[in-house]
């Protein structure tokens, strides 16, 4: 092709293409050449795209498949040093997906162990502020008791400081005798005269004793005497009574747990000295896995309990469920929430002082063989008593309150008990409807009978 021929590939060359004249138009063997060199470049460039398109195609789907494939296929596709480092990387890729699975696992059990440590400070702080305010109050009321003492003391004290009654002791005391012997005749009788001895000592003056007056002594309140137990039946209070009834099974039941107790001490030293991570910071189930299972110990007990309170007020079905809740959530809030936070709270404090841990678990478990259990078990009884009482008595029944066997009621529940036969159900002064009325108290109701 000469330098006039235009470049078939261009098609800015072909668009400008000249060709020469001749006397009848443009030399056809030329035109007709160009023609065939521009199909002819067209066709190459089509099959070029063709192949291209098709190859580009097939690249695609490799990339694709290729996560997919098998190391053997790699291993043909991409030769051997390509393929050892595709499956490293995946390999590499696996692990970090793990790694970063593991952490993020951590990250959400480290938040839920600082929002279970946050719940057991605020159920803390909550305690403490409710025991401050019961023991408040009651430091109020004995004050307040105390002062109506003193104000009837000091009226029966202006009573006999009366000025006639003055007077009167005034006149009695003019009017004894004024000598030894007949201050003796006094004692001994008119007419009769004390035997002296060789040396005029008295003989029966070494009989007299010098222990004071022998008076009967009166007390200031007679009004405020409680009934003692040996009179509820003359005033119509049904018996047995409640500490009689549930003695056998609070007995068994304080045994069992503190085994229980005792079984959960050693599960506890071995979770700390074991090589699981999470045990050795949290050794204790969570909070509502540790309240099943020590309710599943005590569900027999309180369920007795219920019976008995049902059965003392004459009711002929208990409601078990709710006292035994009752009874359930009192463990809970005064046992077993603070065992369980303070063994948390000591292998966290303890860091990885593995002596210090011991020691201060040790020190927790042992704290509760002495009358903790004992108590709050008792509590947890009598809760589930009065609770079925309430809840299964027939309504209208009455009820009094009154102190355990052989005490007296303390400044708190006195009033209680002054308030005498009252519907079940109602609130006594105190402003509560059944026992305990604050920490410690061990009074009852008992069925009065109409």
């Amino acid at each position: 092709m000469d330098a006039s021929t235009p470049n078939p590939s261009s098609p800015d060359s072909i668009s400008k293409a000249t060709f020469p004249t001749s006397r009848k138009g443009f030399e056809q063997d030329k035109v007709k050449a160009f023609l065939v060199a521009v199909a002819a470049e067209m066709q190459t460039l089509a099959d070029e795209n063709r192949r291209l398109t098709k190859e580009l195609s097939e690249a695609e789907q490799r990339a694709v498949n290729l996560s997919e494939m098998e190391d053997e296929v790699l291993l043909e596709i991409l030769g051997e040093e390509k393929a050892r480092t595709l499956v490293s990387a995946r390999e590499e890729t696996r692990v970090e997906r793990a790694e970063m699975r593991a952490r993020l696992r951590e990250i959400v059990e480290e938040a839920d162990r600082h929002v279970e440590q946050a719940n057991m400070k605020i159920a803390r702080l909550r305690e403490s502020a409710r025991l401050w305010a019961e023991e408040t109050e009651l430091h109020q009321r004995r004050l307040a008791e105390q002062f109506d003492r003193a104000r009837a003391l000091a009226a029966d004290v202006v009573a006999v400081l009366d000025p006639q009654s003055i007077a009167a002791d005034v006149a009695s005391i003019e009017a004894m005798s004024t000598t030894a012997s007949e201050a003796v005749s006094d004692v001994l009788g008119e007419g009769s005269t004390p035997k002296r001895d060789l040396d005029g000592s008295s003989s029966e003056a070494d009989d007299v004793s010098d222990d004071g007056p022998s008076a009967e002594v009166v007390p200031l309140f007679p009004g405020r005497q409680v009934a003692v137990d040996d009179e509820l039946d003359a005033e119509g209070i049904s018996i047995p009574r409640r500490d009689e009834v549930i003695g056998d099974e609070l007995a068994s039941l304080v045994r069992s747990v503190k085994k229980a107790f005792d079984d959960e001490l050693d599960t506890v030293l071995a979770a700390l000295d074991g090589d699981d991570e999470k045990k050795r910071r949290t050794p204790l189930p969570g909070p509502a896995a540790y309240r099943k299972r020590h309710a599943k110990l005590m569900a027999s007990a309180f369920t007795a309990a219920s019976e008995a309170g049902a059965a003392s007020v004459c009711a002929d079905l208990a409601d078990g469920e709710g006292a035994c809740a009752a009874a359930d959530a009192l463990v809970d809030e005064q046992l077993l929430s603070v065992v369980r936070g303070q063994v948390v709270q000591a292998a966290k404090d303890s860091g990885d002082d593995q002596h210090a841990k011991v020691k201060s678990v040790r020190a927790i478990y042992r704290a509760l063989k002495g009358e903790q259990i004992e108590s709050v078990l008792f509590e947890a009884m009598a809760v589930a008593y009065a609770t079925a009482q309430r809840s299964s008595a027939a309504p209208g029944t009455k009820v009094r309150w009154v102190a355990a066997v052989g005490d007296r009621p303390c400044a708190e529940c006195e009033d209680n008990t002054l308030a005498g036969a009252v519907v079940l159900g109602s609130e006594f002064p105190t402003g509560v409807e059944i026992p305990p009325g604050h920490l410690g108290c061990r009074c009852e109701l008992v069925l009065v009978d109409d």
